[in-house]
Protein backbone atom coordinates (compact mmCIF):
# COMPACT_ATOMS: atom_id res chain seq x y z
CA UNK A 1 0.00 0.00 0.00
CA UNK A 2 2.75 2.12 0.05
CA UNK A 3 4.84 4.27 -2.72
CA UNK A 4 7.74 1.41 -3.54
CA UNK A 5 10.26 4.40 -3.87
CA UNK A 6 9.80 5.97 -0.32
CA UNK A 7 11.94 4.26 2.40
CA UNK A 8 9.01 3.47 5.26
CA UNK A 9 10.11 3.94 8.97
CA UNK A 10 9.34 0.41 9.02
CA UNK A 11 12.19 -0.65 6.47
CA UNK A 12 14.62 1.20 8.42
CA UNK A 13 13.78 -0.42 11.76
CA UNK A 14 14.09 -3.89 9.96
CA UNK A 15 17.48 -2.68 8.64
CA UNK A 16 18.56 -1.33 11.89
CA UNK A 17 17.59 -4.65 13.60
CA UNK A 18 19.57 -6.77 10.70
CA UNK A 19 22.96 -4.75 11.39
CA UNK A 20 22.50 -4.18 15.25
CA UNK A 21 22.12 -7.63 16.23
CA UNK A 22 24.62 -9.85 15.35
CA UNK A 23 24.08 -13.83 14.35
CA UNK A 24 20.20 -12.51 13.45
CA UNK A 25 20.67 -14.74 10.44
CA UNK A 26 21.75 -17.78 12.63
CA UNK A 27 19.62 -20.07 14.98
CA UNK A 28 18.68 -17.56 17.55
CA UNK A 29 20.16 -19.63 20.85
CA UNK A 30 19.95 -16.76 23.04
CA UNK A 31 16.55 -16.34 25.09
CA UNK A 32 17.38 -12.45 25.52
CA UNK A 33 18.28 -11.97 21.71
CA UNK A 34 14.73 -13.90 20.52
CA UNK A 35 13.15 -12.14 22.91
CA UNK A 36 14.44 -8.56 21.91
CA UNK A 37 14.00 -9.67 18.18
CA UNK A 38 9.98 -10.65 19.05
CA UNK A 39 9.42 -7.27 20.96
CA UNK A 40 11.17 -5.52 17.97
CA UNK A 41 8.97 -7.02 15.36
CA UNK A 42 5.60 -6.24 17.29
CA UNK A 43 6.89 -2.56 17.08
CA UNK A 44 8.03 -2.74 13.49
CA UNK A 45 4.81 -4.39 13.01
CA UNK A 46 2.92 -1.21 15.22
CA UNK A 47 4.67 1.30 13.42
CA UNK A 48 3.41 -0.43 10.12
CA UNK A 49 0.07 0.13 11.27
CA UNK A 50 -0.25 3.29 12.44
CA UNK A 51 1.39 4.70 9.05
CA UNK A 52 -1.50 2.96 7.19
CA UNK A 53 -4.56 4.36 9.75
CA UNK A 54 -2.70 7.58 9.73
CA UNK A 55 -3.68 7.53 5.86
CA UNK A 56 -6.49 6.90 6.64
CA UNK A 57 -6.99 10.88 8.54
CA UNK A 58 -9.57 9.25 10.46
CA UNK A 59 -11.56 11.30 12.92
CA UNK A 60 -12.35 11.45 16.56
CA UNK A 61 -16.02 9.84 16.03
CA UNK A 62 -14.33 7.51 13.42
CA UNK A 63 -12.15 5.75 16.17
CA UNK A 64 -14.88 5.87 18.99
CA UNK A 65 -17.15 3.54 16.75
CA UNK A 66 -14.10 1.70 15.36
CA UNK A 67 -12.82 0.24 19.16
CA UNK A 68 -16.40 -1.26 19.43
CA UNK A 69 -16.26 -2.77 16.27
CA UNK A 70 -13.24 -4.11 16.75
CA UNK A 71 -13.98 -5.86 20.21
CA UNK A 72 -16.55 -6.98 18.44
CA UNK A 73 -14.89 -8.81 15.21
CA UNK A 74 -11.89 -9.89 17.86
CA UNK A 75 -14.33 -11.59 20.25
CA UNK A 76 -15.41 -13.79 17.04
CA UNK A 77 -11.90 -14.30 16.14
CA UNK A 78 -11.66 -15.61 19.55
CA UNK A 79 -14.76 -17.84 19.91
CA UNK A 80 -12.84 -19.40 16.54
CA UNK A 81 -9.18 -19.75 18.35
CA UNK A 82 -10.86 -21.76 20.99
CA UNK A 83 -12.10 -24.23 18.90
CA UNK A 84 -8.76 -24.58 16.95
CA UNK A 85 -7.28 -24.71 20.11
CA UNK A 86 -9.07 -27.90 21.03
CA UNK A 87 -8.59 -29.56 17.59
CA UNK A 88 -4.36 -29.05 18.16
CA UNK A 89 -4.77 -30.31 21.31
CA UNK A 90 -6.14 -33.36 19.69
CA UNK A 91 -3.81 -32.88 17.11
CA UNK A 92 -0.71 -32.67 19.38
CA UNK A 93 -0.53 -36.50 20.75
CA UNK A 94 -0.81 -38.28 17.14
CA UNK A 95 2.14 -35.77 15.91
CA UNK A 96 4.06 -36.72 19.32
CA UNK A 97 3.26 -40.24 18.50
CA UNK A 98 4.41 -39.54 14.73
CA UNK A 99 7.81 -37.95 16.71
CA UNK A 100 8.79 -41.27 18.03
CA UNK A 101 8.06 -43.87 15.46
CA UNK A 102 10.43 -41.63 13.10
CA UNK A 103 12.88 -41.41 15.83
CA UNK A 104 12.77 -45.42 15.69
CA UNK A 105 13.28 -45.40 12.20
CA UNK A 106 9.61 -46.66 11.96
CA UNK A 107 7.19 -46.14 9.71
CA UNK A 108 3.62 -44.53 10.73
CA UNK A 109 0.58 -46.87 10.27
CA UNK A 110 -2.01 -45.89 8.09
CA UNK A 111 -4.37 -45.13 10.91
CA UNK A 112 -2.36 -42.47 12.56
CA UNK A 113 -1.95 -40.97 8.96
CA UNK A 114 -5.56 -40.79 8.55
CA UNK A 115 -6.01 -39.48 11.77
CA UNK A 116 -3.80 -36.55 11.79
CA UNK A 117 -5.47 -35.81 7.76
CA UNK A 118 -8.17 -35.61 9.16
CA UNK A 119 -7.87 -33.32 12.28
CA UNK A 120 -5.77 -31.37 9.82
CA UNK A 121 -8.63 -31.02 7.30
CA UNK A 122 -10.61 -30.09 10.17
CA UNK A 123 -8.58 -27.33 10.92
CA UNK A 124 -9.46 -26.29 6.81
CA UNK A 125 -13.43 -26.44 7.45
CA UNK A 126 -12.91 -24.39 10.61
CA UNK A 127 -10.72 -21.56 8.67
CA UNK A 128 -13.93 -21.31 6.14
CA UNK A 129 -16.05 -20.89 8.75
CA UNK A 130 -14.00 -17.86 10.47
CA UNK A 131 -13.47 -16.39 6.97
CA UNK A 132 -17.46 -15.94 6.36
CA UNK A 133 -18.03 -14.73 10.06
CA UNK A 134 -15.15 -12.60 10.31
CA UNK A 135 -16.52 -11.30 6.39
CA UNK A 136 -20.01 -10.19 7.81
CA UNK A 137 -18.11 -7.44 10.59
CA UNK A 138 -17.38 -6.04 7.59
CA UNK A 139 -20.51 -4.34 7.05
CA UNK A 140 -20.33 -2.76 10.51
CA UNK A 141 -16.93 -1.01 9.17
CA UNK A 142 -18.21 -0.16 6.16
CA UNK A 143 -21.15 2.17 8.20
CA UNK A 144 -17.97 3.84 9.80
CA UNK A 145 -15.34 4.31 7.32
CA UNK A 146 -16.13 7.02 3.99
CA UNK A 147 -15.95 5.54 0.01
CA UNK A 148 -12.71 6.97 -0.41
CA UNK A 149 -10.85 5.68 3.17
CA UNK A 150 -12.57 2.30 2.27
CA UNK A 151 -11.06 2.24 -1.09
CA UNK A 152 -7.70 2.35 1.03
CA UNK A 153 -8.31 -0.07 3.14
CA UNK A 154 -9.44 -2.52 0.39
CA UNK A 155 -6.99 -1.54 -2.53
CA UNK A 156 -9.01 0.03 -4.30
CA UNK A 157 -7.27 3.47 -3.95
CA UNK A 158 -4.49 0.87 -5.29
CA UNK A 159 -6.18 -0.19 -8.15
CA UNK A 160 -6.76 3.06 -10.11
CA UNK A 161 -2.74 3.90 -9.64
CA UNK A 162 -2.88 0.18 -11.21
CA UNK A 163 -4.58 1.44 -14.02
CA UNK A 164 -2.75 5.18 -14.36
CA UNK A 165 0.03 2.72 -14.64
CA UNK A 166 -1.16 0.87 -17.12
CA UNK A 167 -2.58 3.58 -19.62
CA UNK A 168 0.97 5.44 -19.45
CA UNK A 169 2.70 2.19 -20.30
CA UNK A 170 0.39 1.70 -23.06
CA UNK A 171 0.81 5.48 -24.58
CA UNK A 172 4.72 5.01 -24.28
CA UNK A 173 4.76 1.62 -26.66
CA UNK A 174 5.62 2.33 -30.19
CA UNK A 175 3.86 0.04 -32.89
CA UNK A 176 5.68 -2.86 -32.65
CA UNK A 177 5.87 -2.88 -28.72
CA UNK A 178 2.55 -2.67 -28.28
CA UNK A 179 1.30 -5.25 -30.42
CA UNK A 180 3.84 -7.73 -28.95
CA UNK A 181 3.75 -7.00 -25.44
CA UNK A 182 0.05 -5.67 -24.92
CA UNK A 183 -1.97 -8.95 -26.26
CA UNK A 184 -0.94 -11.05 -23.97
CA UNK A 185 -1.61 -9.21 -21.22
CA UNK A 186 -5.04 -7.96 -21.86
CA UNK A 187 -5.68 -11.89 -22.74
CA UNK A 188 -4.89 -12.00 -19.32
CA UNK A 189 -6.67 -9.10 -17.63
CA UNK A 190 -9.58 -10.14 -19.79
CA UNK A 191 -12.82 -10.72 -17.08
CA UNK A 192 -16.47 -11.14 -19.13
CA UNK A 193 -18.04 -11.29 -15.57
CA UNK A 194 -17.27 -7.74 -15.29
CA UNK A 195 -17.83 -7.30 -19.04
CA UNK A 196 -14.10 -5.95 -20.47
CA UNK A 197 -13.29 -9.46 -23.45
CA UNK A 198 -9.60 -9.46 -24.21
CA UNK A 199 -10.34 -7.09 -27.23
CA UNK A 200 -12.21 -4.23 -25.91
CA UNK A 201 -9.11 -3.75 -22.84
CA UNK A 202 -6.84 -3.63 -26.25
CA UNK A 203 -9.50 -1.12 -27.88
CA UNK A 204 -9.32 1.02 -24.60
CA UNK A 205 -5.63 0.96 -24.48
CA UNK A 206 -5.48 1.30 -28.60
CA UNK A 207 -7.89 4.54 -28.00
CA UNK A 208 -5.44 6.06 -25.08
CA UNK A 209 -2.16 5.54 -27.28
CA UNK A 210 -3.76 7.60 -30.32
CA UNK A 211 -4.81 10.48 -28.34
CA UNK A 212 -2.96 13.30 -27.85
CA UNK A 213 -2.26 15.03 -24.61
CA UNK A 214 -5.06 17.32 -24.15
CA UNK A 215 -7.03 14.53 -25.89
CA UNK A 216 -5.77 12.25 -22.86
CA UNK A 217 -6.32 14.44 -20.29
CA UNK A 218 -9.75 15.33 -20.96
CA UNK A 219 -10.56 11.30 -21.46
CA UNK A 220 -8.45 9.56 -18.63
CA UNK A 221 -10.93 9.66 -15.99
CA UNK A 222 -13.63 7.62 -18.15
CA UNK A 223 -10.79 5.16 -19.20
CA UNK A 224 -9.51 4.98 -15.99
CA UNK A 225 -13.22 4.07 -14.73
CA UNK A 226 -13.91 1.20 -17.62
CA UNK A 227 -10.65 -0.23 -16.41
CA UNK A 228 -10.39 -0.33 -12.64
CA UNK A 229 -13.18 -2.73 -12.28
CA UNK A 230 -10.16 -5.35 -13.20
CA UNK A 231 -7.87 -4.87 -10.46
CA UNK A 232 -10.79 -3.87 -7.95
CA UNK A 233 -11.05 -6.92 -5.45
CA UNK A 234 -14.66 -8.61 -5.29
CA UNK A 235 -17.15 -7.22 -2.75
CA UNK A 236 -16.82 -10.57 -0.71
CA UNK A 237 -13.25 -10.73 -1.10
CA UNK A 238 -13.28 -6.64 -0.38
CA UNK A 239 -15.17 -7.74 3.12
CA UNK A 240 -12.39 -10.04 4.13
CA UNK A 241 -9.83 -7.50 3.49
CA UNK A 242 -11.92 -5.45 5.50
CA UNK A 243 -12.39 -8.12 8.32
CA UNK A 244 -8.39 -9.38 8.29
CA UNK A 245 -7.46 -5.50 8.69
CA UNK A 246 -9.08 -4.56 11.19
CA UNK A 247 -8.20 -7.69 13.09
CA UNK A 248 -3.96 -6.99 13.23
CA UNK A 249 -2.62 -7.91 16.81
CA UNK A 250 -2.06 -4.67 17.99
CA UNK A 251 -5.00 -2.36 16.06
CA UNK A 252 -7.30 -2.63 19.54
CA UNK A 253 -4.25 -0.86 21.53
CA UNK A 254 -3.70 1.49 18.99
CA UNK A 255 -6.52 3.02 18.07
CA UNK A 256 -6.98 3.48 21.89
CA UNK A 257 -3.70 5.31 21.77
CA UNK A 258 -5.03 7.75 18.91
CA UNK A 259 -8.19 8.28 20.66
CA UNK A 260 -6.22 9.68 23.86
CA UNK A 261 -4.40 11.75 21.62
CA UNK A 262 -6.88 13.56 19.72
CA UNK A 263 -8.56 16.41 21.04
CA UNK A 264 -12.40 16.90 22.11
Amino acid sequence: MRALALLSICSLVAFTVVCLTPGCARAQLSPELRELGSELDELDAEIALIQDLNRLQLTREQVQGLIPAVDRLRATALEFEQQRIAILRELEPAMKRMRDVLLRDGHPDEALHQQILQMQQRLAELDVQFEEAAARHATDFREILTEPQLAIVTGEEEARRQVVELLEWARELDDAAFEREVPPYAEELADPEIGLSEDEILDLLGLARAMDAEQYRRSEPELIGRLTDLFVPEDEIADRIIAHAFLHDAMADVLSDKLALMAD
